[in-house]
């Protein structure tokens, strides 16, 4: 028996998330940091240039014999890039929210995330939207990341 859920979580997501419409090429999904990105990008269990990490809380107290629960995030962020220089943030925006509101979707149609957790459920929380504020900072273009973790509980 598996000790955490984090492995199989992440592989899920990882395979769900490529599965996805909105992210077939040119967009890119991640395992982890990526080597290089494409535009639109989805990189799952690390949040660049933030805290990468996925912390892991077991609780043993009051379940009873052999059970636990295990509470953890899987840090994720989209990221979209359109060029052309005085752009507006919308289009980089637009295909951003695009990609974030099909994973939101699926985990919700999946809270175990494919049996992933057992009797505990998944969420989309903590998004944070980043858009560059003129277009020399995104290279003569507008780019938008999300940044959110998929909230995970689990009892074994």
């Amino acid at each position: 028996m598996a000790t955490s859920s984090i492995p199989s979580t992440i592989d899920y997501l990882v395979a769900q998330i490529a599965a996805l419409p909105e992210c077939a090429a040119p967009c890119t999904v991640h395992d982890g940091f990526p080597a290089a990105t494409g535009n639109p990008a989805v990189a799952i269990g690390v949040v660049p240039f933030e805290d990468g990490n996925t912390p892991n809380e077991v609780v043993h107290a009051q379940l009873g014999a052999q059970m636990e629960w295990e509470t953890y995030n899987v840090p994720c962020v989209v990221s979209s890039w359109v060029g052309g220089g005085d752009e507006a943030a919308k289009p980089a925006r637009d295909a951003a929210f695009t990609i974030y509101d099909a994973i939101v979707t699926k985990v919700r149609a999946d809270r175990t995330l494919g049996g992933s957790l057992h009797s505990g459920a998944a969420i989309v929380t903590q998004t944070r939207v980043d858009q560059t504020v003129t277009a020399e900072e995104a290279g003569e273009g507008r780019s938008c990341s999300i940044a959110f973790v998929v909230q995970c509980k689990n009892r074994f």
